[in-house]
């Protein structure tokens, strides 16, 4: 097997426990954030990251980008996302959920960024993915600024490609200082550049995806042109399908913790019944 081979590949028979134990809690991560998602709106993805570590790279508009790729890129990967060490890691608080719940790690925008990001060059020869905003902070809806150099340094450090990813839906989902709502995200994952690539040419990868995936139309709209009915029905059912199968497991699962309750069985019927209508009312909501 060439150098390039090994590099690029997942040389995983000497892989420590911790990593694996790292691999465990991005499974736990990633269904944790594909089930809120969907039954806040639904999260589709195309694309898939490349075999090793890859610096992934993607635009910005909304706190919610970073619950996106959780539940978009694979859990293999042990994804890990850069944030801003003044916000997210300025209380205990605020740091143990962005470590714990987005497996963030702080990056200093007033100096010492770069060698921020360079510590993970390690983690990136080992085979996992970091994440980066290389714009640095969340910009206005349909708007990409100027990337900064930090991730594609990461990236050359490390001698691994840079992955483009397009984010549609989220600053409609959790607008910048604004309230949660019901939407649709979608994730598109570009083919690897590489770590030679500069600023701009990895924006305008960016910029493409994004375009692409915010002009897709709606599977489940009936506003979508040139759609015969019956495969309008189709596709719309395979978009509600997984909500509903969401909720579905989750009252499921609610019921069977709570069977001990039957003996009290009024209650157990208006605990089981306020359930199940939470739950569909969070499915019918989310049907457009």
């Amino acid at each position: 097997m060439s150098t390039q081979q090994v590099r690029y590949g997942e040389p995983r028979t000497h892989t420590p426990r911790p990593r694996a134990a790292g691999r465990v809690a991005a499974r736990l991560r990633r269904a944790l954030w594909w089930t809120l998602l969907t039954l806040t709106g639904g999260v589709s993805r195309r694309g898939r990251l490349p075999r090793g570590g890859c610096v992934v790279v993607a635009n910005h508009t909304s706190h919610a980008d970073t619950a996106a790729l959780l539940a978009a890129l694979d859990a293999a990967h042990s994804p890990t996302i850069a944030a801003a060490a003044d916000y997210w890691f300025a209380s205990r608080r605020r740091s143990r959920v962005c470590s714990r719940l987005a497996a963030g790690f702080p990056v200093r925008r007033t100096g010492g960024g770069t060698d921020d990001l360079l510590a993970k060059a390690d983690a990136l020869r080992a085979g996992r993915a970091v994440v980066l905003f290389p714009e640095g902070t969340r910009a206005r809806a349909g708007d990409i600024g100027t990337f900064h150099k930090g991730a594609l340094v990461l990236a050359r450090r490390a001698d691994v490609p840079v992955v483009p990813v397009g984010i549609a839906g989220t600053d409609r989902l959790l607008p910048k200082h604004g309230r949660l709502r019901p939407a649709l995200v979608r994730v598109t994952v570009g083919e690897p550049l590489p770590p030679t690539v500069t600023p701009a040419e990895a924006r305008a990868a960016v910029v493409e995806l994004h375009r692409r995936t915010a002009g897709e139309p709606l599977r489940d709209s009936r506003a979508r042109a040139g759609t015969a009915t019956r495969d309008w029905l189709t596709e719309s059912a395979l978009s509600r399908g997984s909500r509903t199968l969401t909720v579905g497991l989750m009252f499921g699962a609610s019921g069977f913790l709570a069977h001990r309750l039957r003996r009290f069985y009024g209650t157990y019927l208006v605990l089981l019944g306020s359930g199940f209508t939470a739950g569909l009312a969070v499915v019918v909501a989310n049907w457009r």
